[in-house]
C-alpha cells in the first residue's frame, strides 16, 4: 500500500456526489486492477477531517469548532479512522457493482442502514431566523464526530441509491482506476473519471501498443 503525500485540498472532487467522492479517496481495490498496490489517501483522522471540509461535508464553522479536538491529538483517533475506511469500503461494495449493472450486496446495504440511523439520531430541528431547520447535535468526542460524519454520508448514500440519478452511475474505464462518478455529460458517453488524467493515460498507452506492434 502506498500513502498519499498531497493535501486534502489537492484531491479532485469529480464524482458528482459527495458520497462518491468519499469512495474515491483510495484506488486499487477493484478486482483485476492493473495497479500493483492500493493507493490510500485517508492516512489519518486529521486528514479525513480536512477532506471533509474540502468536500463541504462539514461547514467552515464546524471545522473551526472541532479543529482543536481533532488536531491536538489525532493519533488517539486511529480506531475511528479504521471505522471510516471500513464504511468507505462498504459504500464501494454497493456503488461499484451498481455502476456496471450489478447487484448491491444486502449485507452492505444493512451497514449503510445502521450508519443512516446513527446519523438521523444526531439530527435535531431548530429555529433558524424564526423558521424550523435541520441542525446537528454538538460532538464532544471523536466517536461522536465520526458517527455524525459517517451518518451524513449514509444519509446522502441512501438518497442517491433511491433517486433517479442512480442510472447515471459509472465507473472509470481505465484499467488502473476504480473511481465512480455520475455521468452528467450531454451525450451520456463519459468513460473516464478525468479525461485529463485517466483518459489521456489510456490513450497514450494504446498509442504505445500500436507503435510497438508496428
Amino acid at each position: 500500500m502506498t500513502h498519499f503525500t498531497g493535501t486534502a485540498k489537492s484531491i479532485r472532487l469529480i464524482g458528482g456526489a459527495r458520497v462518491l467522492d468519499f469512495i474515491n479517496t483510495t484506488n486499487g481495490r477493484r478486482p483485476g486492477t492493473a495497479l500493483k498496490v492500493v493507493e490510500e489517501r485517508l492516512t489519518s483522522f486529521r486528514f479525513f477531517f480536512e477532506w471533509a471540509r474540502h468536500a463541504s461535508l462539514v461547514s467552515a464553522q464546524e471545522f473551526d469548532d472541532y479543529k482543536p479536538m481533532v488536531f491536538e491529538s489525532s493519533m488517539a483517533y486511529q480506531p475511528d479512522l479504521d471505522r471510516i475506511i471500513a464504511f468507505r469500503e462498504c459504500l464501494y461494495r454497493v456503488f461499484y457493482p451498481l455502476s456496471s449493472g450489478g447487484v448491491a450486496p444486502d449485507e452492505s446495504l444493512q451497514q449503510i442502514n445502521q450508519a443512516f440511523v446513527q446519523g438521523v439520531e444526531r439530527r435535531v430541528l431548530r429555529s433558524v431566523e424564526g423558521k424550523p431547520a435541520w441542525g446537528w447535535k454538538p460532538c464532544t468526542t471523536a466517536q461522536e464526530l465520526t458517527a455524525m460524519l459517517l451518518g451524513r454520508l449514509a444519509i446522502e448514500a441512501t438518497q442517491l441509491l433511491v433517486s433517479g440519478d442512480l442510472h447515471a452511475l459509472r465507473s472509470c474505464g481505465a484499467t488502473d482506476c476504480d473511481w465512480v462518478f455520475l455521468d452528467i455529460s450531454k451525450n451520456k458517453q463519459r468513460k473516464w473519471c478525468q479525461m485529463s488524467v485517466c483518459g489521456s493515460r489510456e490513450k497514450l498507452s494504446r498509442l504505445k501498443q500500436v507503435g510497438g506492434a508496428g
